[in-house]
Parts: structure tokens; C-alpha cells; sequence
């Protein structure tokens, strides 16, 4: 079967900007630290999957419906730093000289994007997700792998036996730990005094948030009843919270997300006007100065081989 490739593109980005330092400049002095490691990022996964499809998943810049019923979700989170916010347009412009679908659904997040377009495309395709954020782990299995880029070109594989044998569920009960044990990261509160463990335990008995609660009376010790009782609806909201939207209102086509060979005369542009000398060379460009023939004039036209 054919492969799509979802990226999760704020999470490249945000990898991108602090990996990469931020002496790193364009001609005209602006930050492209997160452009030059985005685009690396790029390239990598290109290498790795050779997809037929590709989609980048983009959040929105108006508040999500989470926040509408949890007006404390993600509100501890520092606003973007300038540096980087500059940069978010520029990298739109790198997706658009590797010619990659983009898809931005305003009051949703990136990874309800990904989970509606791998919804929508299930036993279509195969389909990888490009990502470092856990949240997405809940979408493995069903025809869907997590590619999980680390540091020094290493990668983990994510499909619903490891995501199990890591966390000690499924897959598909990722919101409900959350639900349980809450998410610092997104300022989801789950249930007070309930840690990893009790959480993962809980689950492993009952299976899910609302069997935890249709069962209640027998949930032990006395202590840990109480606190769930007493938590109930803020458990309820802090699953839903987790939850990862699977029908996001947009249309979307295969053939939309088609990856064609490179555009080559785009892709060294773009390239060219930030000076990343080094990305040009890795992809067979002639830079000028260099004494090496490129490697460009041994690849047949629009097959530009990724090095």
C-alpha cells in the first residue's frame, strides 16, 4: 500500500528553533535558526519514508474549543518568543517549496488535524506520523505508525504494541490517563493526588474512565474512591480535553496531499535565499565556490535524489 506522511508541524518547529543556535542568520540579519532545522527535519524524513503523500499539519492562531470550556488549558504557557514567531511565515514557505499540502482548521489543533486526515484516509494508505508530542500516541494502531525522530538521527517506531508495552495500556487510552493524571505540559488538572501509577493501574483493571466510575464502589482503598468521587467531572473534562478530534470539519482528497518529486528550481531558491550552504550541497546543488561538481548533473530531471 501506498504511504502518506502527516508531519506535525509545530513540533518540528519548535524542535527546530531550540536545537538549532540562534546565531543563525540570514543575509538580511534575521533569525532562521527554526527555518534551517525545519527544513533538515524536512529532508530527513524524506530520506526515511519516501512517502507518495505528504500533509503538514498546522494549529490555528484563534483560540480552540478546549479553551472555550477550560479556560485555564495551556494558560501557563509562555507567549512565543519573537524570534520564532518570525520565522512561522518563512517556514510556511519552505512547505511550499517542497510543495507539501498544508492543513489549518482555525479553533483546532495540529493534532486534530492529524487524527481527522488519518481518519479520513484510514485503509487508504498507510500512514506515518511525524511527531515528538505523546498526545499523538492515542491515534497508533489502525493502520497508523508514529515515527518519532530523536537526537543524532536516531528514530523509534510507535505502533500499537510499543505504545502498550511502554505505557501499559492501549493505545486508545491515552485521553483517559489523562483524564486520571492530568497533563502539566497542557495545564490539565485529572485528578487530584492520582499519580502514573495509581492511573495505569486503574486502567489495567478497568479499561476506561467510565468504567472506572460505573464501578466505583469496588475501586479500593477507601482513600483513592474519594478522590475520584470528588473529582468526577473535572476527570470527565480533563479526558475530553485530552481527546483527540477525529472529525474536524474540512474536505480533503487524496490526490490533494499527492508528493510529487521535488520541485527542484523552487527548493534551491528558497535554499539560495537564506545562504544554507550546507542543505544545498546535501541535496546535489553546486554552491557557488565549491570546487566539487555538483551532483545535481547526475540526477534525471525532477528525481532529485535526498542526500
Amino acid at each position: 500500500m501506498k504511504k502518506l506522511l502527516i508531519i506535525d508541524t509545530f513540533n518540528f518547529l519548535h524542535r527546530a528553533y531550540h536545537a538549532i543556535p540562534s546565531t543563525f542568520r540570514g543575509p538580511d540579519g534575521q533569525p532562521t535558526n527554526a527555518i534551517y532545522g525545519f527544513t533538515s527535519m524536512i529532508i530527513n524524513v524524506l530520506e526515511q519514508i519516501k512517502p507518495d503523500y505528504m500533509v503538514a499539519a498546522l494549529d490555528g492562531q484563534e483560540p480552540t474549543f478546549r479553551v472555550g470550556e477550560f479556560t485555564s488549558y495551556k494558560a501557563h504557557r509562555k507567549p512565543m518568543e519573537e524570534d520564532l514567531q518570525v520565522q512561522i511565515p518563512k517556514v510556511l514557505d519552505i512547505l511550499d517549496a517542497f510543495e507539501i499540502k498544508k492543513i489549518l482548521v482555525e479553533g483546532y489543533e495540529a493534532d486534530d488535524v492529524v487524527g481527522t486526515v488519518a481518519t479520513k484516509l484510514k485503509g487508504k494508505v498507510d500512514i506515518v506520523i511525524v511527531s515528538n508530542d505523546r498526545d499523538l500516541w492515542q491515534l497508533a494502531g489502525n493502520g497508523n505508525i508514529i515515527m518519532v525522530p530523536g537526537k543524532k538521527g536516531e528514530i523509534e517506531w510507535m505502533g500499537e504494541k510499543e505504545v502498550d508495552t511502554r505505557l501499559g495500556f492501549p493505545a486508545e487510552h491515552v485521553a483517559d490517563y489523562k483524564g486520571l493524571r492530568g497533563d502539566p505540559s497542557d495545564n490539565i488538572p485529572g485528578v487530584y493526588g492520582v499519580g502514573e501509577v495509581t492511573a495505569t493501574k486503574l486502567l489495567q483493571k478497568y479499561g476506561t474512565l467510565e468504567e472506572i466510575y460505573k464501578n466505583i464502589e469496588t475501586v479500593e482503598p477507601e482513600s483513592l474512591k474519594t478522590k475520584l468521587i470528588e473529582s468526577y467531572e473535572q476527570a470527565l473534562m480533563s479526558k475530553k480535553l485530552a481527546q483527540i478530534i477525529l472529525d474536524v470539519p474540512f474536505q480533503l482528497d487524496l490526490e490533494d496531499c499527492k508528493y510529487n518529486s521535488l520541485n527542484k528550481i523552487k527548493v534551491k531558491e528558497i535554499l539560495e535565499k537564506y545562504n544554507f550552504k550546507s542543505l544545498l550541497r546535501r541535496m546535489g546543488f553546486e554552491v557557488e565556490g565549491d570546487s566539487l561538481k555538483s551532483r545535481e548533473q547526475k540526477t534525471p530531471d525532477n528525481q532529485l535524489t535526498l542526500l
